[in-house]
């Protein structure tokens, strides 16, 4: 049972904005519903406008709870001291798709073209541009990348026209509503790029009976019935729990990222 001060103040988790926030909302429901009867308290999911809000509201430790993606989970760990909790047991792969009846079937025929990427910040952006250099395209001069918001986006401005390709994460593409995700034509997904789609953290200022308590519910969401169902709907399989040792291997993309905030201050 919740503290009194527990329950005046409830359980603020915060999503980091892959998606818009409408599908974020809709697609966490019922975890946030779970946890509210379980933990007998308000649970309320917040993001940001966008990565660099977000990490910069995370450096302050302003958030209690953390969902985030695999980069800015290392730095979370690494530099503001938050404790990793659970991870995907399904990691997500960098995913170049392309409009259903787009006449593109090779990597090679990018030339030239568009290519739509999420925020620059997003671990799967990194890996975009390794992505294209394996396949021998050099992202800075033989296409024309754009950065959008959040992989939602950049599937959208395939299904617009507007880009003729977009590399995202096969997780989050999962994730979209049906509409989005059948009017688009999955080219190629780069194995080697596999990390988790999103991190479980809890801040370093909770106190371990609290962050004991919230583990607790939430691996009994995703044990629940409604729990497994929406773990499948998202490509997850479902939560594994995880530490910072497991997170070791994400240093190269914790330094990246460091260095993109940087660039942008």
């Amino acid at each position: 049972m919740a503290s009194r001060a527990e329950a005046e103040h409830g359980v603020e988790i915060a999503i980091a904005p892959f998606l818009s926030v409408r599908t974020l909302v809709h697609n966490y429901e019922p975890m946030r519903l779970y946890l509210e009867k379980q933990l007998h308290q308000p649970v309320l999911f917040v993001t940001a406008p966008d990565y660099k809000i977000f990490h910069e509201r995370m450096q302050k430790l302003q958030y209690r709870y953390l969902i985030t993606v695999a980069n800015a989970a290392y730095l979370a760990e690494t530099e503001s001291g938050y404790v990793p909790l659970f991870r995907p047991a399904i990691p997500t792969r960098p995913t170049l798709v392309v409009r259903k009846d787009a006449s593109l079937q090779h990597l090679d025929e990018l030339r030239g073209k568009h290519i739509a990427l999420p925020d620059p910040l997003a671990v799967i952006s990194m890996q975009a541009r390794d992505m294209l250099r394996e396949a021998g395209i050099d992202p800075d001069k033989d296409v024309q990348i754009r950065h959008v918001r959040n992989h939602g986006a950049a599937v959208n401005f395939v299904l617009s026209g507007e880009s003729d390709a977009a590399i995202v994460s096969d997780r989050a593409l999962s994730q979209m509503p049906a509409a989005t995700r059948e009017g688009v034509r999955v080219m190629q997904t780069w194995d080697k790029g596999a990390v988790p789609g999103v991190v479980y953290l809890a801040s370093p200022r909770v106190p371990k009976a609290e962050v004991k308590r919230f583990s607790q519910a939430l691996q009994d969401f995703v044990n629940s019935q409604e729990g497994k169902a929406l773990m499948q709907r998202m490509g997850y399989g479902t939560l594994l729990p995880t530490t910072a040792a497991d997170l070791k291997y994400l240093a190269p993309y914790g330094a990246a990222l460091k260095e993109e905030l940087a660039r942008n201050k």
